[in-house]
């Protein structure tokens, strides 16, 4: 028993000096490996769980909970102390003396047996606080890499998004200044021709340099995401999202129960409810009994007393009989009104996740719909760049620019529906506390 508890007390002091150091790792104090170039999806989820400041006060809270147990199992640890009393005493056996030396010293053992229930109350309650922290760490955990997906998935939007208008600018440009050049060579252009031309090769410059800017933007928002900021990726690998996007979409009905049971945020409240519980059980036990104990080895200057025992073994119970302050009332009530709120707090949970879960899984049917409707717009414009460059080789039209443009567009449109479809499943996975799909072990 004092091995485990040993071995408990180590444990809790590593599990803070690990949160210490993720703490200064976040704040920049501890060399870290630069990000990998090119950077991944899966690497970038795997780095934002070791070091993001939004994980440590969750991970504190955990650490709390379990050090409260500790404290709980010290209850029925020994106590060992040693009493030095010295003193001079007036015997009324002895009326010619005034004072003699009746000085004493001892060590002293004392252990509780048994406080008839109150302990293992208090027990079960810091247990289910500890689910309850476990539960909540693994949501927020959850959250960071709903957080990470969605910041990596803008920085290639951005990329897509900005060669899609550095296209359509190129293509504007070339119209403008070839108008230009006719109006100024041979008049074949009116002046309003050239500034309807002018204006749209403006625009689209316009265009192009938010997008530039949104490019560097987004990239600082995921290093930051990451735990890194200031690191910022060149280059990032378009992930593989098959196992997303190949997925058949579930029934509600079928669904929601086992969401319930399994969702991190229910159950995190679900284990607040059975620690609100506990506490009301040891709440009513505050004036319990109490069985302890105790040994003693003494020594004395003057041993001529038969009654000084040099050794003593003590039962004691103590049991409280009257206790005019209404303690063990103030402390149920309150106890109660904390278990009516953490219930209320669960309800709550269930009905919410109820919600998101209905939305969530219409919004995976439109997504899915959307999918399809690109991939047909996509088809359509290779099939219509496909034509206008045979015709533009055989000098029959000149709209292979606009057909080129329609098809970058095209391929942003596409790539844009099928990141919204697996953060839409990657939030369905997070509900159920599925693993992430993107992660290898």
């Amino acid at each position: 028993m004092l091995q485990r508890r040993s071995i408990r007390r180590w444990s809790s002091i590593a599990l803070a000096a690990g949160l210490w150091v993720t703490f200064f790792s976040a704040q920049g104090q501890v060399e870290r490996a630069p990000l990998p170039q090119p950077l991944t999806l899966q690497s970038a989820l795997t780095i934002s769980l070791e070091s993001h400041p939004d994980l440590v006060p969750a991970r504190a809270r955990l650490q709390a909970a379990q050090i409260r147990e500790i404290q709980v199992d010290a209850s029925y640890g020994f106590d060992a102390f040693v009493e030095l009393q010295p003193r001079a005493s007036s015997r009324a056996s002895n009326s010619d003396t005034d004072f003699q030396n009746d000085s004493r010293y001892g060590l002293v053992l004392d252990k509780r047996l048994t406080d008839f229930g109150r302990t293992t109350a208090r027990k079960e309650a810091v247990r289910a606080e500890i689910n309850a922290r476990q539960a909540e760490l693994i949501a927020r955990q959850d959250q960071r890499l709903l957080d990470v997906m969605s910041r990596y998935f803008a920085v290639i939007l951005a990329d897509y998004a900005y060669r899609a208008r550095n296209e359509q600018l190129a293509l504007d440009y070339f119209r403008f200044s070839r108008m230009q050049e006719r109006h100024e060579r041979f008049e074949q252009y009116s002046e309003l021709e050239v500034a309807e031309k002018e204006a749209l090769y403006r625009k689209a410059y316009v265009h192009r340099h938010r997008a530039d800017l949104e490019r560097r933007l987004t990239r600082h928002e995921l290093a930051l995401t990451l735990g890194r900021p200031g690191e910022l990726s060149s280059e990032l690998q378009m992930p593989d999202l098959t196992a997303y996007l190949d997925r058949e979409i579930p029934i509600y009905t079928e669904i929601v129960d086992q969401a319930i049971a399994s969702s991190p945020i229910v159950q995190a409240r679900r284990d607040d409810v059975a620690a609100a519980r506990a506490k009301v059980d040891v709440a009513k036990k505050i004036n319990s009994p109490v069985l302890s104990i105790q040994l003693e080895a003494r020594d004395y200057y003057d041993t001529s007393f038969s009654s000084r025992d040099r050794y003593r073994a003590n039962l004691k119970l103590i049991a409280p009989i009257f206790n005019g302050t209404a303690r063990q009332e103030t402390a149920v009530a309150l106890a109660q009104l904390e278990l009516f709120e953490k219930e209320a707090e669960l309800v709550g949970a269930e009905f919410e996740l109820r919600e998101i879960l209905l939305n969530l899984l219409a919004e995976l049917q439109v997504g899915q719909a959307e999918i399809n409707a690109a991939e047909a717009v996509e088809n359509y414009r290779a099939y219509y760049q496909d034509r206008s460059r045979a015709m533009y080789e055989m000098e029959m039209s000149a709209d292979f620019g606009d057909a080129q443009a329609a098809v970058a567009e095209a391929i942003f449109d596409m790539i844009r529906v099928e990141f919204q479809q697996a953060m839409r499943w990657a939030r369905f996975d997070a509900l159920l506390a599925r693993p992430s799909l993107l992660i290898k072990e």
